[in-house]
């Protein structure tokens, strides 16, 4: 096994066990029944905020007419916002509300749990040099956003 595939499958391992680990906790932060998929699209939104929907779609690898039946259901429960851009008078973009904010802090707080207890083995400066690496790894620049873990 290259070190490449041995690094693929690693990665799957943490994503996996990401999800596993969220799974139970999810009653404790998904009082509006998004499930993963709403979630992920509320911290994509989060990330690149303002975001139109190809944009979003694109980050999540997923069919747009997917993520656009999320997103009118994000919409429905007040927790994102359509707006038209200034830019482009054509494209509609996507932000999150107040309540939508309140929402994404509770997955980021269920979430740094779980990190917190994958890598409870990972001393502080460790995680500092995983977080750095995955930063750029994914050509993510050091902002408030990304940083740490």
């Amino acid at each position: 096994m290259t070190e490449t595939t041995a690094l693929a499958l690693n990665i799957d391992r943490l994503m996996r066990r990401i999800h596993a680990n969220l799974h139970p906790r999810a009653k404790t932060f998904d009082q509006y029944g998004l499930g993963p998929l709403g979630g992920m699209i509320l911290l994509t939104i989060d990330e690149a905020e303002p975001v139109d929907i190809r944009s979003v779609v694109t980050a999540l690898g997923r069919d747009k007419s997917q993520i656009s039946r999320l997103v009118s259901r994000l919409e429905d429960k007040g927790l994102i916002a359509r707006q038209q851009s200034v830019e482009d008078g054509r494209v509609t973009q996507l932000y999150l509300t107040h309540k939508g904010r309140n929402q994404l802090v509770l997955i980021q707080t269920a979430l740094t749990q779980v990190i917190d207890e994958l890598f409870v083995t990972l001393t502080f400066t460790e995680q500092k040099v995983f977080s750095s690496l995955l930063r750029k790894a994914l050509n993510l620049p050091g902002d408030r956003k990304n940083e740490g873990i």
